[in-house]
């Protein structure tokens, strides 16, 4: 038998279209997205004392320091939402985007050994970071969900009521931005590591750039329209207005918000699929 007489079973080749993201291909390695999703959170956590309970403690000392420096030392508002709920909101969004965006955005040099190694669909790494941080953020969300029933209990005045409806679309959103946006990193820093080191800096300095710690209706003028063209400010608007019914809901501001996104999103997809066959090369 000739060897071009061979019918393969499995057919590896480099992908010709970028847009070809495969996914039913990424669906038969459904397991090895959960073997590395365990492998994420164990080695976040391995040889440390409290282990996942860091996931509820860092939200928690984040929002106390919050409530001290910015609600009693610098008098900010927070819309007349309770101080622990306003914070606690800010806190576990920031953390689940900066989270998502720098694990996306190490994809390729945090696992260069094992791309180097073995063939298996790539996309299957952004996926399992994806699940792994939604986690995190379904943990630490539901320690919020029990602080707001305390407060319900007390007798706050916001009650829960359909815009809740929205809260699953807009993790959606925030998720899919950070995604994309750290896929486009991860495809550039693979030639220029510079954007790597500076990442950290630009997040820390980018979230007061960000309504995390005040509410956009506290801002006015040319400030207010600098951060609104943050894509992640509408993100957080629309969180807050699902679960307390205050919060800037500009349709203008959602519009350009989910337009860049779908552009973060489909330029990282691209760049992404086009860096994936020679970036063990250059890394």
């Amino acid at each position: 038998m000739k060897f071009e007489d061979i019918k393969w079973d499995t057919l590896i080749d480099a992908k010709k279209n970028p847009f070809a993201l495969d996914l039913g291909q990424v669906y038969e390695y459904r397991d090895l997205i959960r073997i590395f999703v365990k492998r994420d959170i164990a080695a976040t956590y391995k040889q440390t004392v409290l282990g996942p309970l860091w996931y509820i403690a860092q939200p928690i000392f984040t929002t106390i320091m919050f409530i001290i420096v910015f609600r009693h030392v610098a008098s900010v508002g927070t819309d007349d939402i309770p101080p622990v709920l306003f914070y606690s909101v800010g806190t576990i969004l920031w953390s689940f985007f900066s989270s998502l965006l720098t694990s996306q955005a190490r994809v390729f040099y945090a696992n260069k050994e094992i791309f180097g190694k073995v063939y298996f669909p790539r996309l299957t790494v952004p996926i399992a970071i994806i699940f792994g941080e939604s986690i995190k953020f379904l943990i630490q969300f539901f320690v919020f969900a029990i602080i707001y029933a305390l407060y319900l209990f007390k007798g706050y005045g916001y009650f829960i009521s359909v815009r809740v409806l929205l809260l699953p679309l807009v993790i959606v959103w925030l998720i899919l931005m950070a995604s994309g946006l750290g896929l486009i990193i991860s495809s550039i820093t693979t030639r220029y590591r510079d954007l790597a080191m500076a990442l950290a800096f630009f997040l820390s300095m980018f979230m007061y750039a960000t309504p995390v710690v005040y509410p956009l209706s506290e801002v006015s003028g040319n400030l207010r329209t600098f951060i609104c063209l943050n894509p992640i400010t509408a993100v957080l608007e629309c969180f807050r207005y699902s679960c307390f019914g205050t919060g800037v809901m500009a349709p203008e501001m959602i519009l350009y918000s989910a337009v860049c996104t779908l552009v973060f999103l489909f330029g990282g997809l691209i760049l992404f699929n086009r860096n994936e066959k020679a970036f063990v090369d250059v890394i």
